[in-house]
């Protein structure tokens, strides 16, 4: 059973404001814990660390002084820093530090920056978050630094840190902690029946676009097999409508030619794409940054104009304000709405129905930038779009949702405030990051351990944060592994399936985002919905085409409860299929099939009843049919030398077909079981590595439509 009840109450900062340095005021919800800009000196700050530490009257961001630290050459590198302690601060109280910074001659360490500790009651670190760590921090002048945190299990105080890990000069001003959020207990309903109520009139989000995926498998080289079997087969059955996919200045028209085949698969099935440029050219305004912007729309012109792409419906400049290094652009804000400007004009001058997306900022520590973004650039942007990893995020973090949903509220709200949508471009668990043998692991953290079975719960839980947050479309980092042989430095390993050599295993969160992806497809309503337990959280749509309803569910009470969901307005009569991923019992297969249904539910008397399992996502849908495929026919069988047998069979006139399953047995009256499936795929050939030459076997296909109905074996 859950511990102490909590629920986050997430308020609007800044009511409470302290005179200069004064010091620590009330701690109400959204107070000013600290305001300091330096205007008494360091007074209640402690120093640490062999350096000069000071206060300085020269350029100041704000007031008449700033504080200086120095670190002389030849100094041990220490974590040198002004510190101060505030408290009491409780678990689950949420922070926000702003600072500002500036720096001279840092060449070495980890620069200038800030941090806030977390600390229990003897005062040893329980946690802590950071800002941007950058030895580049302030190079340029003074640089806005942000820290969004919130106090983990055992934390009794806080310390907020201005670190200068650098041989050199930082000066540091403005200096604020805002409490954001405090939290009140939360009803613990024991075996209670829980309530979800799906309000069908109340609209959250009229023209949902979809659940999907960052996309970059169409940039490495693959074999027809690989696609057929495994890239193109998993896509069509998780069927995605919202993809996220890099581009490249470099690409010549062979290259392009070759994303445009991937796009138009994915214009077939109906996936509308975000496009972004991961190498952005460095030019000059004026007349060279217009030329750029119109080598940007030739391409974007050839691919929707002369190769059908009109599935590219927005497009950024670059990947998370990145020009030569990753974010730069957070520090020059002008300069990004100047490209994005030009290709403003480059695009409408062209008539290509292509919006602009800002800023693609992550983490959401950079998400003020939207903010500036409305302010300053509006006129030429179609959509919003930004992005988030929870590093700060514990799997099993009750309080994860509240607060995701909090930050995903701000900056829809945001955008609709300017009638645009809020994309969330990138999003995933906890990064890795650490080199290891020389080579930088671009990965999740979890993979490989156990807790790996609980990404599939928190990236749902943020999907139905999305949903209920009122977001356009979220994308997930990524559908696949980048391949090994990709570089010898770096590895990006992320998908929800690998891509190891001839390894293509599935990874546990693929059977959870997957019922996401596939239920809840745009176009669609996403509808209001209240639930009588915080520890349930669900989000509802209604799809445009077939007017059906999808229901998903996280359950985060540490025990199996009774539910009822009702349709607030309707008294549908239709059964619910149910689909579910257990953590203790992920129903991984050898091929990537997505798991089938659990059963199907009725509604009665206007309700639908059920159980939902601790730490579990449940999906109900009523859209789907019952009817299978037709058997498949004209299957021939040809074996080569080597004693491959090659198949080949008519193909499927079913209008909704997903896939092929293929299976193989010594005897000629064997039932098609996952034991003795060889493979799946979209084609109407596959070919029998495994076979023995010389051994006799027997083969049957059977056919799988898009409500995973599968055919019969002929």
């Amino acid at each position: 059973m859950p511990g102490l009840p909590l629920v986050a109450l997430v308020v609007l900062a800044g009511t409470l404001v302290c005179q200069d340095d004064g010091g620590l005021p009330g701690q109400g919800d959204g107070s000013m814990i600290l305001q300091s800009g330096f205007e008494q000196g360091l007074a209640g700050w402690n120093q640490q660390g062999q350096a000069e530490l000071t206060v300085d009257q020269e350029q100041p961001h704000g007031g008449g002084q700033c504080a200086r630290i120095t670190v002389r050459p030849g100094t041990e590198l220490a974590y040198q820093q002004l510190n101060r302690e505030f408290g009491p601060v409780a678990r689950g109280d949420e922070f926000q530090v702003t600072a500002w910074v500036r720096s001279a001659g840092l060449a070495d360490g980890t620069g200038a920056y800030c941090a806030l500790e977390f600390l229990d009651a003897q005062a040893q670190r329980v946690g802590i978050a950071h800002s941007k760590v950058s030895v580049d921090n302030g190079k340029a002048g003074w640089e806005r630094l942000v820290i969004s945190a919130t106090a983990p299990k055992g934390t009794e105080k806080a310390r907020v840190d201005l670190v200068l890990h650098a041989h050199g000069t930082a000066w540091f001003d403005d200096v604020e902690v805002v409490r954001t959020a405090q939290l009140e207990r939360w009803p613990d309903l024991g075996a209670a029946e829980r309530s979800i109520t799906v309000h069908t009139r109340d609209v959250v989000h009229p023209s949902f676009g979809g659940v999907g995926f960052h996309v970059f498998d169409h940039v490495f080289p693959t074999t027809k097999a690989l696609r057929d079997n495994v890239i193109a087969k998993r896509w069509r059955e998780m069927n995605p409508s919202f993809a996220r996919l890099n581009h490249s200045r470099e690409w010549d028209q062979a290259r392009l030619d070759e994303v445009a085949a991937y796009l138009l698969r994915l214009k077939g099935t109906g996936t509308e794409v975000y496009l972004t440029t991961w190498d952005p050219k460095e030019t000059q305004p004026g007349a060279e940054r217009a030329a750029y912007a119109r080598e940007i729309a030739d391409d974007l012109e050839y691919l929707v104009r002369v190769k059908g792409c009109s599935n590219i419906r927005y497009y950024c400049m670059t990947n998370e304000l990145s020009l030569h290094g990753w974010g730069e652009l957070i520090n020059d804000l002008p300069k990004f709405r100047d490209y994005h400007r030009e290709l403003f004009r480059e695009l409408g001058a062209r008539n290509l129905d292509i919006q602009l997306l800002a800023t693609d900022a992550s983490p959401v520590e950079r998400w003020y930038s939207l903010e500036w973004a409305t302010q300053n650039m509006d006129d030429i942007t179609g959509v919003y779009g930004a992005h988030h990893y929870f590093n700060d995020r514990e799997l099993d973090d009750e309080l994860f949702y509240p607060w995701f949903l909090s930050k995903l509220q701000w900056a829809a709200g945001l955008a609709k405030s300017r009638n645009k949508s809020f994309i969330l471009g990138e999003f995933g668990a906890r990064q890795d990051g650490r080199v290891r043998n020389g080579v930088t692991w671009d990965a999740c953290i979890y993979w490989d351990t156990p807790q790996e079975l609980l990404v599939g719960i928190q990236l749902s839980e943020a999907v139905i944060a999305a949903l209920n947050a009122g977001v356009y479309a979220v994308a997930n980092w990524t559908f696949a592994d980048f391949p090994d042989e990709y570089s010898k430095t770096y590895v990006n390993k992320w998908g929800t399936f690998k891509w190891s050599g001839s390894d293509h295993s599935t990874r546990p969160h693929y059977y959870a985002y997957g019922l996401l992806t596939k239920f809840f497809r745009g176009p669609a309503t996403v509808l209001k919905v209240e639930c009588n337990d915080p520890y349930v959280r669900a989000a509802a749509v209604q799809h445009h085409d077939t007017k059906a309803y999808s229901v998903a569910v996280v359950n985060r009470y540490k025990g199996s409860v009774p539910v009822a969901i009702r349709l607030d307005g309707q008294s549908p009569t239709a059964r619910f299929r149910k689909y579910v991923y257990d953590p203790a019992n992920v129903p991984m297969h050898p091929f990537g099939d997505l798991q089938p249904p659990a059963g199907t539910i009725p509604m009665r008397d206007g309700r639908l009843s059920d159980t939902l399992g601790a730490d579990t996502l449940t999906v109900y849908t009523t859209g789907y049919d019952e009817r299978p495929p037709a058997p498949v026919r004209g299957l021939r069988v040809d074996r080569d030398a080597d004693g491959k047998a090659h198949l080949t069979w008519q193909a499927s006139t079913e209008p909704d077909l997903c896939y092929y399953r293929v299976f193989r047995s010594d005897r000629s009256d064997f039932a098609p079981t996952v034991a003795n499936q060889m493979g799946s795929t979209i084609a109407t050939e596959f070919t029998d590595e495994a076979a023995t030459p010389g051994a006799q076997y027997h083969y049957r296909i059977v056919a799988v439509d898009q409500s995973g109905n599968a055919g019969k074996a002929e």
